[in-house]
């Protein structure tokens, strides 16, 4: 007979106790009971955790749409007063944390900042913010008169709301460091306000290295660009949700320009200008006029900036014809400057051809270590000839190793204009005279240029050669104590574009560079003589006027063989320009008043002597006289 064990659990009781005999079999059964209960308790736990983080997600997402109901609510009672419109620039983009790394007092969090510039509450429902090329739906908001609120990501919110700073959350948020365009839309798809900020508008390098937001200034010019934002002062980096730390007054002295413009397609023109219009609306086609006469159609704005305008032409414009557009309304800026009166040539274009554009200048070297080359074209053609179907280039030998469209919006250029495309326009313009801004092409993603030596190519978009200049340090005036600044000029448009006699260093005179505009050096057709030196007597003196001399030589048949040499009053050998050097039937070289070894010689005259055979055979010997004249120090 098998024997039975009793166990007893005691069960406490206020009334009565009970002696409860367990099998071995209860007690596994209760042990794995007690496990089970222990694992629902965990996962109980973490369901109420849970549910708590998703109820206070949804609290607070209540608590902005109960918060623009109320706003609605109170619209409807007390009238219009609240129930007003929002348009262009009532809410703006005002503050902006893309580099929030390494953090300064801050969060580290991106953010973008919107202020509400009314005299009166808002709200913002079905409103989008896109940052770049991505586009997102903001969640319901309420604004206040002159309210504040900062959109960041939704895993960077509970930071912010810790410190009580008023933020809203879209699932994510990615603002590049180095600059990006940042536009808001209501909720009919309407631009209301759009930045493309860049990373230099710090103007201290310091904050350029992160931490530091970018601040509007002054709100009453929500149009203006670089002039209206800076880095922040708080000592936290940013005031996020708040006035700005760095508002104060900024004023707007000039007048938007009409800089150029495209022809979209057959009928439709584009014109661009200097900054952000306000025009008067609705637009009216009679604020433009074309000569000789073609009809206008339609006027429109073009989003998100609003520095463009869209003429609709009621027929196609004729080829060969010039035309030329003026606009006659009154159209103004943010600060309420009226557009300078003024006009644009027009007209149908040309595909570019071999040489049709020369490379015309090149500043490689600029001042201060900027990242601020600039490089001008020349339209030397008869053709009018549009920009976005051009690629200026770098490196590579027979192709550019890098390219990019020189103006991917379009700009015409007619026969005998420049264009300097530019790094950084507004360096350009502060450090060189140049008469017409027009002529400046700001170039954001211009290739980069080495400093000492370098291939600056021109091609189609479909990569045909249009001209190419390999330049080099070498080619500058010997005299320079230094290259920084000074840019490399053509001498003649028709002469070869890799001739070195072709090129010299801008003029001291004219500020080491002419951008946009005739350089200092350039000359005049060549002259007809066999022999000609253009001037006899000349100063090396880099100032802008006869600081070299060019011999010039035509000859009635090609493959000729030539050589010059420099003698001195003493007939000692100074310089050899050429030796033997084969050219067809025209020739050009220079002489700097340089000796063999780049020394500039005295005051006093020099005997040039001219040999050449020609390829019959026959040998023909000249002397000129060529003087150099230096002021002494």
């Amino acid at each position: 007979m098998t024997s039975t064990t009793f166990y007893y659990i005691w069960h406490y009781s206020p009334c009565r106790r009970h002696d409860i005999p367990v099998t071995p079999h209860k007690r596994r059964s209760r042990a794995v009971w007690g496990k089970h209960k222990r694992r629902d308790r965990a996962v109980w736990g973490e369901h109420k955790r849970r549910r708590r983080a998703v109820w206070g997600k949804h609290k607070r997402r209540d608590r902005a749409v109960i918060a623009a109901l109320c706003i609605l609510a109170v619209a409807a009672l007390r009238g219009p007063a609240l129930a007003q419109t929002v348009g262009r620039y009532d809410i703006v983009i005002s503050e902006i944390m893309a580099d929030p790394t390494p953090a300064v007092g801050l969060p580290a969090a991106e953010y973008v900042e919107l202020h509400n510039r009314l005299p009166h509450p808002c709200t913002l429902t079905g409103w989008k913010l896109q940052t770049g090329n991505t586009l997102k739906e903001l969640p319901a908001l309420a604004l206040d008169s002159a309210g504040y609120v900062i959109v960041v990501a939704a895993r960077n919110l509970a930071m912010f709301d810790s410190l009580g700073i008023p933020a809203v959350a879209l699932s994510s948020l990615s603002i590049t460091d180095g600059g990006q365009r940042l536009t808001l839309y209501n909720a009919q798809g309407e631009v209301i306000h759009s930045v493309t900020f860049k990373k230099t508008w710090h103007t201290e390098p310091i904050k350029q290295e992160g931490g530091w937001s970018l601040e509007m200034l002054d709100e009453r010019m929500p149009c203006l660009r670089a002039t209206n934002w800076n880095s922040s002062t708080s000592p936290l980096g940013g005031s996020p949700g708040a006035p700005n730390a760095a508002r104060r007054p900024v004023e707007d002295p000039d007048p938007p320009l009409l800089e150029r413009l495209t022809l979209l397609d057959s009928s439709t023109l584009r014109l661009f200008f200097s900054e952000p219009l306000q025009p008067p609306l609705p637009l009216h086609t009679a604020w433009c006029s074309i000569s000789p006469l073609l009809d206008i159609t339609e006027a429109r704005e073009v989003p998100p900036h609003f520095d463009a305008l869209d003429i609709r032409l009621g027929e196609m414009p004729h080829f060969g014809v010039h035309y030329r557009i003026a606009l006659s309304g009154d159209f103004c800026d943010c600060a309420g400057n009226p557009v300078v009166t003024g006009e644009l040539p027009f007209g149908l274009t040309q595909s570019p051809a071999a040489r049709d554009l020369v490379i015309n200048e090149v500043l490689s070297h600029p001042f201060d270590g900027a990242d601020a080359d600039f490089i001008e074209i020349y339209n030397r053609s008869s053709k009018i000839i549009d920009l976005k179907e051009v690629k200026i280039g770098s490196g590579g030998d027979t192709l550019p190793s890098k390219a990019i469209v020189a103006v991917g919006s379009g700009r015409q250029l007619f026969p005998g204009e420049y264009c300097a495309l530019c790094k950084d326009r507004d360096h350009t313009l502060s450090h060189y005279y140049c008469p017409d801004a027009r002529t400046l092409q700001p170039c954001d993603s211009l290739p980069a240029y080495n400093n000492g030596s370098g291939i600056v190519h021109l091609t189609t978009v479909g990569l045909l050669p249009l001209d190419r200049f390999a330049y080099d340090e070498e080619m500058h005036y010997s005299g320079l104590m230094s290259t920084e600044g000074v840019s490399l000029e053509r001498l003649r448009a028709n002469e070869a574009t890799q001739d070195e006699a072709n090129w010299h260093s801008a003029a001291s005179t004219a500020g080491f560079a002419t951008p946009g505009y005739r350089n200092s050096h350039a000359g005049d057709e060549l002259p007809r003589d066999e022999i000609a030196i253009t001037p006899e007597v000349f100063s090396p003196d880099n100032d802008g006027f006869e600081d070299f001399t060019e011999f010039t030589l035509r000859f009635t048949q090609p493959e000729n063989r030539i050589s010059i040499q420099i003698f001195d009053r003493q007939g000692r050998l100074v310089r050899t320009i050429v030796n033997n050097e084969y050219c067809g039937s025209e020739a050009l070289f220079r002489w700097d008043g340089t000796d063999t070894y780049g020394i500039l010689l005295p005051t006093g005259s020099y005997i040039a002597v001219f040999q050449w055979r020609t390829p019959d055979g026959r040998s023909k010997r000249v002397r000129r006289v060529v003087g150099v004249w230096r002021m002494e120090n």
